[in-house]
């Protein structure tokens, strides 16, 4: 009985620890198993999630997109700039030729103002009353004598210069902005003074459309006519025909030239002023050039 007794507990004492093993393995295997896997469910990201380089990298994509439409919205919101053309020269400011720089087409609003000045501007009354006392000074030959002396002749002549200056100065601009025509004029680049002076008066002809291309002088050529025709509904007989009418267009052509001349020389104009030590001239006042 004793040995039996022994073996019995040497068997029980053998069983006890295979027991505890085989128990205690599978839960050990599970919880090995469920750690690994939550170590990789913690390391792997979510399905849709990209990955730290995918994400730079979209990033990177997202940034420059971003950058090439600021471009793109910067470069469209920036107005055209084909060229850069002086503004007109003020021919009452002699010595002191402004020559003013303005970038880029102009306007509708812009063109209106540019020749609406010369008709409605504060200076127009002295410049229209000037040009109305050269031809008192020196009336046309054959006018009747109501043109010709006192204070009705001043003012028929002084009504006739102005509603020239009004017609040339609105067909001009409407012609101007249905046709894209800029107003302005391009001075020469070249050195020499015969081809300076050939470009202007080239230029009488031949302009820049808003976009700086070379195009026929449409408003000049219909600005001069409506100048030279409207007298023919107010001015004597023998003086409202087409051919009187055809020789004031052309006087007023001329005059373009004229003006696109003293345009390109201005600063040699202004300089020739200067060496001959001259009275300094006084600058007009702000509002004669409104």
């Amino acid at each position: 009985m004793r040995r039996l007794s022994k073996c019995l507990l040497v068997l029980l004492a053998g069983a006890t620890p295979l027991c505890a093993q085989v128990g205690l393995s599978p839960t050990h295997s599970a919880e090995s198993t469920s750690t690994a896997e939550f170590a990789e469910l913690t390391d792997k990201s979510p399905p849709d999630a990209p990955s730290a380089t995918a994400a730079n990298l979209i990033d990177g994509e997202i940034q420059e997109g971003d950058d090439s439409k600021a471009r793109q919205t910067g470069s469209g919101s920036q107005k055209p700039e084909p060229t850069v053309q002086p503004s007109a020269v003020d021919p009452f400011s002699v010595g002191r030729l402004p020559m003013n720089t303005q970038r880029g087409p102009m306007t509708v609003g812009e063109k209106f103002v540019y020749f609406e000045k010369p008709v409605f501007g504060p200076r127009t009354i002295f410049t229209t009353a000037f040009r109305a006392g050269i031809l008192m000074a020196n009336p046309v030959s054959g006018y009747p004598r109501e043109w010709k002396d006192g204070a009705g002749a001043f003012g028929r002549n002084y009504g006739d210069q102005y509603a020239r200056k009004a017609a040339e100065s609105f067909t001009r601009f409407s012609v101007d902005a249905a046709l894209h025509e800029d107003p302005r004029y391009t001075r020469s680049t070249s050195k020499s003074a015969f081809g300076r002076a050939a470009h202007a008066l080239a230029f009488t002809f031949v302009d820049k459309t808003d976009g700086g291309h070379s195009t026929l002088a449409f408003g000049n050529f219909a600005g001069a006519a409506a100048s030279g025709f409207v007298g023919n509904a107010y001015l004597p007989d023998g003086w409202n025909n087409a051919t009187h009418a055809g020789q004031r267009s052309l006087t007023t052509f001329g005059g373009f030239a004229i003006q696109n001349l003293t345009q390109e020389f201005a600063p040699e104009i202004g300089r020739a002023f200067r060496q001959l030590h001259l009275p300094k001239l006084p600058l007009p006042p702000v509002w004669w050039k409104q």
